[in-house]
């Protein structure tokens, strides 16, 4: 998930030492002692201290107390540092303009970094580059981290630039100085470094659990897939799919490769409050429709008796939703265009043509084609498989109009060939 503006600008402000101070400690009180103020235009900085002076007297009563007046001093300094990053206007006596949902946010994320040594490193790096520092020498990112004793962090710079290098970041190290090869404003430079950082799903459990139901209602999903998919990590989504299991809303539909389970909506305790019957009417009626009025075809329900769940037939209204959206306008084209391009790509590098060296003979063409064509989206391999059904009767129609110039037996043998040639590349396809 990509970091936002308001995260960016408070990394590149605030040192990865900051959170061993009152920096973190002050947005933790902004974050969680200030319900009553969240409404106010303008909030006093002098009560702001007060309370959180006497708070910090509550929490830790046996450890040394900071004086009001070097608390007022760190807090001007924090408020400073928030209005320079558009989080808040910080006046002589007062705080206006507060954007509570960015402050809460960067809190969260000060507090992620804190758990992880590698998060660290990677706000320093964030940090240094921001500055201007393309070249980064070891000793510095040290000098920076000194304060949290860090080990071997040689090692963890090493594993985000193999991570990172992937993506496209343009750098090196050799051990001693880190090279990063883009320019400081470069954002998608800001983003290779920072947005790891970022936790994979910042939802509540309730939000977590109400967007599996939505994606388990249209099909069937392992753990895995959900956390890929949702960009969830896969412990939140094991958790949230227990919850929902004991609450009946859950049904196991089968299970996968290597035993994995996949899941489905109870259709017999519908978390949406349908029953079964209305549910697959409303579907079978939008696919009706559409099948009439975009392309002339009369359907029935008896056509969709096959169809054994109305989780499928919810998936088959999505895909005749999205078929009606505008095709035509400049990002739709684009898109198309390019989408087209890369998954050609992954045909032409699976499907390997072979042809003979012998002229002499009727050319037997040869199709090698790798498993990994069976990864593209089924949407598309679906058109490859009517593709090729297409292809046999076109031959048939070329090898009828060549009954003076190929002789029968020829003929057969071509036809034959093609369709053997075809089977094998449906197959693989693996459609069914």
């Amino acid at each position: 998930m990509a970091l936002n503006t308001s995260n960016l600008r408070a990394l590149s402000k605030f040192s990865p030492s900051s959170i061993l101070g009152s920096t973190l400690a002050f947005l933790e009180f902004l974050k969680y002692e200030t319900d009553d103020l969240r409404n106010e235009k303008v909030i006093e900085k002098k009560e702001l201290v007060e309370r959180f002076s006497n708070i910090s007297k509550q929490i830790s009563k046996k450890s040394p107390q900071l004086k009001k007046s070097e608390i007022e001093k760190d807090f001007e300094n924090f408020a400073k540092e928030l209005d320079s990053i558009l989080i808040l206007k910080n006046e002589e006596e007062v705080l206006s303009e507060v954007q509570w949902e960015k402050l809460i946010e960067i809190c969260d994320l000060f507090r992620r970094i804190e758990k992880s040594d590698e998060r660290k490193v990677r706000w320093a790096l964030y940090y240094l580059f921001s500055k201007g520092t393309k070249k980064i020498p070891l000793k510095e990112i040290k000098s920076l981290l000194q304060e949290f004793k860090i080990k071997n962090i040689e090692k963890i710079i090493t594993k985000i630039l193999k991570i990172e290098y992937g993506s496209g970041l343009d750098a090196k190290f050799d051990g001693k100085i880190l090279e990063i090869n883009h320019e400081p404003k470069d954002r998608i430079a800001a983003h290779y470094l920072a947005d790891a950082l970022e936790e994979e799903s910042r939802r509540h459990p309730g939000e977590l659990e109400e967007e599996i139901l939505q994606l388990l209602d249209e099909g069937s999903y392992s753990n895995q897939e959900i956390s890929k998919i949702l960009s969830v990590d896969e412990a939140m989504v094991s958790r949230s799919i227990s919850k929902l299991r004991n609450k009946n809303k859950l049904v196991l539909s089968s299970f996968g490769t290597k035993g994995s389970r996949y899941y489905t909506t109870n259709c017999e305790n519908c978390p949406f409050g349908k029953t079964i019957s209305s549910c697959r009417k409303d579907a079978l009626s939008y696919i009706i429709n559409s099948m009439k009025e975009d392309f002339g075809i009369d359907l029935s329900v008896k056509d969709f008796d096959e169809v054994e769940t109305n989780q499928a037939l919810l998936q088959m209204k999505r895909i005749f939703m999205m078929s009606k959206k505008e095709g035509n306008t400049r990002l739709e084209k684009n898109l198309n265009e390019n989408l087209n391009k890369l998954l050609s790509k992954v045909v032409t590098k699976s499907l390997e043509v072979k042809t003979p060296s012998n002229v002499k003979q009727i050319p037997q063409v040869k199709m090698e084609i790798t498993s990994n064509i069976r990864r593209l989206p089924f949407l598309y391999l679906m058109g490859l498989h009517q593709g090729a059904q297409s292809g046999v009767h076109l031959i048939d129609e070329i090898l009828k109009m060549a009954t003076k110039s190929v002789n029968k037996e020829d003929r057969l043998k071509i036809r034959k060939h093609a369709i053997d040639e075809t089977n094998k590349f449906m197959k693989s396809l693996d459609i069914s």
